[in-house]
């Protein structure tokens, strides 16, 4: 299971309690995160310094400054391969307002690793130039 904090737009971020391995490499730290969009919860990541998380909401990329942090669960990375079965164990973070569940998945965007929805084995990232789908990445999955 998965444990997430609840984050309003005036609360300080303290990345101590996220374990680094939940934390993306890149510039500036960067976390998982997911937020309610039009009814939807949806999975992305948020750049602490400067507390705006970023997702994936109808092909287009919307910003958020409240959202729910992930700070830890027993989890792991698994990568999936276009035409792969979707993994079983994979940890549903969220779901659309018709009720279909999202995943959240990793991939390298310019050499930084960045969060966001998978949605029917399509994994879409939010970043400053647009939407990116990957059919290849890896996604979050539980550990028993």
């Amino acid at each position: 299971m998965a444990t997430w904090l609840n984050i309003r737009e005036d609360r300080e971020l303290d990345p101590s309690k996220i374990p680094p391995e939940f934390r993306a490499n890149g510039k500036e730290p960067i976390y998982m995160a997911r937020a309610w969009i039009d009814g939807s919860l949806v999975p992305g990541y948020v750049k602490l310094s400067s507390h705006v998380a970023y997702f994936v909401h109808e092909g287009q990329v919307v910003t958020k400054q409240e959202f729910q942090l992930f700070i830890n669960g027993n989890l792991e990375w698994l990568e999936y391969e276009q035409g792969d079965p979707f993994p079983f164990e994979a940890l549903q973070v969220g779901r659309t307002a018709e009720n279909e569940p999202l995943f959240i998945g990793s991939v390298k965007v310019e050499g930084v690793d960045l969060y966001g929805k998978v949605q029917g084995k399509v994994c879409c990232v939010a970043t400053d130039q647009g939407v990116i789908e990957r059919t290849s990445f890896f996604v979050l999955v539980i550990v028993d």
